[in-house]
């Protein structure tokens, strides 16, 4: 249904990139996929791209909630192409804080702010297209001028829990847990077996801000690889 609501708005040029885990599954519907990845998905992309004729791109997530109304304000705010269009979640108190943080990291490592829009909708002109291509495709997501670009704010529940990037578990969350134990098991000892003094107590509170400073920035940069690369 999703596939036959944007042929309707966007004509049959549609090129279909699939997860390696969801393949089987997606040929059970009678299409055949013109790419396959597993973790890289810009580098699926570009390397998909660039031997053809390049032109606007509408990129569409199939996880993605779409509604007549959604499509009909995107297409709007098309307009004449010459824009990036990004369509932005709406965000709870806790999750703006969380971006906040979040893009302190990302500029102090790109220069650049993340939009914090979804990945899952957006329009790009060929212009930018080309531009994406000759530096990196996952470029898309970093802030640009706001002359280039326009926004759709999203108010609909149902639609914000869908476009929305959430992070899987991942078993390299569990290192600055394990780092805290280990810290609390030597403190224990220390407790136990030696006098303490400041310095002691000062080493020791360093310990735990460094674990659960890099625990921080460890769980940004998890969120940063689902936006940007998944």
């Amino acid at each position: 249904s999703k596939i036959d609501m944007l042929k309707n708005r966007f004509g049959n040029n549609i090129i279909y990139v699939v997860k390696n885990n969801l393949l089987s599954l997606f040929k059970t519907y009678g299409y055949q996929p013109n790419a396959v990845y597993s973790r890289n998905l810009p580098k699926t992309i570009s390397a998909l791209l660039l031997p053809s004729t390049l032109d606007d791109i509408v990129i569409c997530y199939a996880s993605a909630k779409l509604t007549n109304k959604l499509l009909n304000e995107f297409i709007q705010k098309i307009g004449d192409k010459s824009k990036v269009v990004n369509v932005m979640p709406k965000y709870n108190f806790f999750e703006r804080m969380r971006n906040n943080a979040y893009n302190v990291y990302v500029k102090s490592l790109f220069k650049a702010k993340d939009t914090m829009a979804t990945p899952k909708l957006q329009f790009l002109p060929s212009a930018f297209v080309v531009e994406l291509l000759s530096s990196h495709f996952a470029n898309k997501m970093f802030e640009i001028n706001p002359q280039h670009c326009k926004t759709i704010y999203i108010e609909e529940k149902d639609i914000n829990e869908t476009i929305k990037v959430k992070t899987k578990f991942n078993k390299f969350q569990l290192l600055p847990i394990i780092a805290f134990l280990i810290i609390t098991a030597g403190l224990l000892a220390v407790l136990a077996f030696t006098k303490v003094n400041y310095l002691i107590v000062l080493g020791f509170i360093f310990l735990y801000s460094l674990d659960i400073l890099l625990g921080i920035i460890q769980q940004f940069k998890i969120y940063f690889d689902q936006r940007f690369m998944k």
